[in-house]
């Protein structure tokens, strides 16, 4: 029986073959003086030279540290901000500092050019600017400036899901306190046709037992049955994304359903697959945790969410 693994720093998609590789470890570790012929059948199930096995097999011995084993993370390319001039990435940069995190996207992008223009710089795209917003967002701690409220909204979770014959990735539905950012209730949906629970989620709230900020849910139906995509647009209260940005912990998120690419697509590159619902609830309930302890709450006890749950 393979002992329990820590799989924190792998990537949740590379679970399943970590996993497999991880057997493979124990399993020659256990073995006594194994001949040439026996390092060699391990390796090539491993995929590797037996040289790199075998110092692969040395280490996993004295630290059982997934995170290190060949294939446990992807290496996707780096955003092409690096091809830029330094200086127009140092403007954008400079723009959110001097706007916050939380500004609209519209004004960010519009101080930009300006700002590009007055020093003669070439103005960068819309997207550079939204991925580097999007960025500051999810990296935030400071607490933002607006009002105290309860801010329940849903996303999807860049994970691929198995769910039958397809591949989805999971729903999720957060409630999270403003202005401290701390994530106080969620409920995932691992099925494309069963939106995650509203009542659930109000349930878990009533829990927690501390006092809750007024309630802000500005895609839900006034009778709290699911998503009402005609939120007020002059409406400045700011929406999860901007509280956010597009990441959750380690997770990539999508705040747009329609924005979102097809499950299979997150199984494309090497190593990858489809993870069970047991493993995405995991992996999620472990992004809310990261993402809660990195916040600086200023006053008051830290809420601690339930685990989240399908």
């Amino acid at each position: 029986m393979q002992k329990d693994i820590d799989l924190s720093g792998v990537d949740p998609a590379r679970w399943p073959e970590i996993r497999r590789r991880v057997g493979i470890l124990d399993e020659f570790v256990a073995v006594h003086r194994p001949p040439l012929e026996v390092r060699a059948a391990f390796a090539s199930r491993m995929g590797l030279s037996v040289s790199q096995f075998l110092m692969l097999a040395r280490v996993w011995r004295t630290t059982r540290d997934a995170s290190a084993i060949p294939g446990a993370r992807s290496r996707n390319a780096v955003a092409t901000t690096r091809r830029l001039p330094a200086r127009p990435l140092e403007v954008v940069r400079e723009t959110i500092d001097a706007l916050g995190p939380t500004a609209r996207r519209r004004i960010v992008l519009a101080e930009v050019a300006r700002r590009c223009a007055a020093e003669s710089v070439a103005t960068p795209s819309d997207s550079t600017v939204d991925n580097l917003l999007a960025d500051a967002r999810a990296n935030m701690v400071s607490t933002p400036d607006v009002a105290a409220e309860t801010l329940i909204d849903e996303c999807a979770v860049k994970l691929p899901v198995a769910q039958g014959a397809e591949i989805i990735m999971p729903r999720l539905l957060i409630a999270i306190a403003l202005p401290s950012r701390v994530i106080m209730a969620t409920r995932v949906s691992c099925d494309p046709d069963i939106p995650p629970s509203f009542p659930d989620l109000l349930t878990q709230l009533d829990a927690i037992g501390a006092a809750i900020p007024p309630i802000r849910a500005p895609h839900y139906n006034d009778d709290q049955s699911g998503p009402d995509q005609s939120g007020n647009p002059a409406d400045d209260r700011p929406s999860l994304r901007r509280v956010l940005g597009n990441r959750l912990g380690n997770l990539q998120i999508v705040h747009r359903a329609s924005m979102a690419r097809p499950g299979t697509a997150l199984v494309a590159s090497r190593h990858a697959s489809a993870i069970t619902t047991a493993d995405a609830v995991a992996a999620i309930g472990a992004a809310v945790s990261a993402h809660n302890a990195r916040l600086v709450v200023s006053g008051g006890q830290r809420i601690e969410p339930t685990a989240p749950r399908p």
